[in-house]
């Protein structure tokens, strides 16, 4: 009998560990919804573990930009105490890469000015940012172009030191993008060493990895365009 009452202490003590785990977690990942993206952000990394966002050519293919090339990043108002990030960024080796760049959001002025948000923004090695980040950018455009409409899923994975002397900006060991084509049930899948020497000669799609990769390395799965974490609520519009 107390053999028995023992084996269930022991389950109800696991399942109870288990809970408060992913409720400790769930409590330093806060979910920011802005105009054209939601982010899910870890509060102890002061970075987005992973950014969300539907993408259409109404977002960024207008007549007249209505983005302001003088606007500078500044802390998400949603979180404001997290996200005051300025000073850690300043003289250190890593850019402030935009997970949603503004360009995707120049039609609108107040989506244009909540790219610029830090609960968008991870540290990247310059060169990866300015130049393969970015032309995943301009992929994601020249995709929603052409199919009308994408989901994009752009994540942070591990650690490997941190920056500023404020917060303490973790450096995550790897980023990713997941492009997701709903008319053709197509995922394009992407994986960066985020600390690693830059190759100049080296192309974005040398990085093109298959959509289980990408679900091992972050813990997340996808269904129809859909993805699910721990941290997720999953909904069809994230």
């Amino acid at each position: 009998m107390q053999v028995r009452i023992m084996t269930s202490y022991s389950k109800l003590l696991a399942v109870m560990l288990v809970f408060l785990g992913y409720s400790s977690f769930g409590q330093d990942i806060i979910k920011i919804r802005n105009i054209n993206y939601t982010s899910y952000y870890s509060k102890s990394q002061h970075i987005p573990v992973l950014v969300v966002y539907s993408l259409t050519p109404e977002q960024f293919n207008c007549n007249k930009l209505k983005g302001e090339n003088s606007i500078k990043l500044s802390p998400d108002p949603q979180l404001p105490d997290y996200t005051a990030l300025k000073q850690d960024y300043e003289n250190s080796l890593f850019d402030n890469a935009q997970m949603m760049s503004g360009q995707e959001n120049g039609c609108d002025k107040d989506a244009y000015t909540e790219s610029y948000y830090y609960s968008n923004v991870m540290p990247m090695p310059k060169n990866l940012y300015k130049e393969l980040w970015e032309q995943l950018h301009t992929k994601e455009m020249v995709k929603a172009k052409k199919y009308k409409k994408i989901k994009v899923f752009a994540g942070t994975v591990g650690r490997n030191w941190v920056i500023g002397a404020e917060h303490n900006v973790v450096v995550p060991e790897y980023c990713w993008k997941v492009i997701y084509i709903p008319s053709t049930d197509q995922y394009l899948c992407y994986q960066f060493h985020n600390i690693e020497p830059f190759n100049a000669k080296d192309k974005v799609n040398n990085h093109k990895v298959d959509l289980n990769t990408i679900e091992s390395l972050a813990g997340v799965h996808f269904v129809n365009g859909v993805i699910s974490a721990s941290y997720v609520v999953t909904t069809p519009n994230q």
